[in-house]
């Protein structure tokens, strides 16, 4: 459907409230963790020292301590998470939405082709394209990953006992590569959908606004987008089956209280004709006892 119409300055909600201050909390947390965990890593790295430039001679300990708020943060928001997905119907419908399915494959072989030229015909995508559903399960397990390693790096004593110096080992080895992995995946790949991408630049607005445009949706997500048409078109036939409904509903009434008020000014008629019909008998009474 064309852009121009009825439909073209709809708004088209990408993203809730709710989803935006989650997406806003795991990123910010994110960030703050990627600094403070490779400035442990990396100390002579030169943005290293100009964050210690700029705190001080506290700044080694205060980089733990913001770890770990981060941590807690991103630890609390990936729960809340949790409780969306199961507990409301919004996020019971995203999670089945994020699901990998067969059509996945065929989007993206369909995808490689229009990339390489071997296709003119770009493929239409649903709400989440399969980059999207990888995007998403990564993080999913990226949080799990790097929430478990680091709480055993961070009660270090504790798990020395349980696990000795090879799971400890292990556990370092394991949060620093998938660090490595989530930050490249982040900064290289979502980055550029967010933001370089020539179809969106300069920036996808859904993250902070929560909407996208008619044409967004045409480009990014046309079967949503047809699926929203057609609930949207059902809608406005369904209001008007029953505006149409309630208008004869009303035009009923109307005629009903009509034939009602005729009957009524029928009687009343009726009435006042037996009352003169009285009226004259009385009359015609009265001389006969006056003789």
């Amino acid at each position: 459907m064309s852009t121009q119409g009825k439909f073209e300055d709809i708004k088209y909600l990408r993203m809730s409230k709710s989803e935006r201050i989650q997406h806003f909390l795991l990123f910010t947390s994110f960030i703050t963790l990627i600094l403070t965990g490779f400035g442990l890593k990396f100390p002579e790295a030169f943005w290293v020292k100009w964050i210690v430039y700029i705190i001080g001679d506290n700044a080694f300990e205060a980089r733990g301590v913001v770890h770990r708020v981060a941590s807690v943060v991103m630890i609390a928001a990936s729960l809340y998470h949790l409780y969306y997905i199961l507990f409301t119907e919004r996020g019971k419908q995203l999670v089945r939405d994020f699901l990998p399915c067969k059509q996945d494959l065929f989007d993206f072989k369909d995808s490689m082709l229009y990339l390489i030229g071997k296709s003119d015909v770009k493929p239409k995508l649903g709400r989440f394209s399969y980059i999207e559903k990888m995007e998403y399960w990564a993080v999913v397990w990226g949080t799990v990953i790097m929430g478990a390693t680091g709480f055993i790096l961070w009660f270090e004593n504790t798990f020395l006992k349980i696990v000795g110096t090879t799971g400890m080992d292990i556990s370092t080895a394991i949060h620093y590569y998938e660090a490595i992995l989530a930050s490249l995946a982040i900064l290289v790949w979502h980055f550029y959908f967010i933001f370089l991408n020539p179809d969106v630049a300069p920036m996808n607005k859904a993250w902070s606004k929560g909407y996208l445009t008619r044409e967004q949706m045409e480009h990014e997500h046309p079967l949503e987008l047809e699926e929203l048409d057609r609930k949207m078109q059902a809608e406005k036939e369904e209001a008007e089956k029953e505006a149409s409904a309630m208008k004869r509903f009303e035009e009923e009434k109307k005629a009903i209280a009509a034939e009602a008020e005729k009957e009524n000014t029928l009687i009343e008629n009726l009435a006042a004709e037996k009352t003169g019909v009285s009226k004259n008998i009385k009359v015609k009474k009265d001389p006969i006892k006056k003789k």
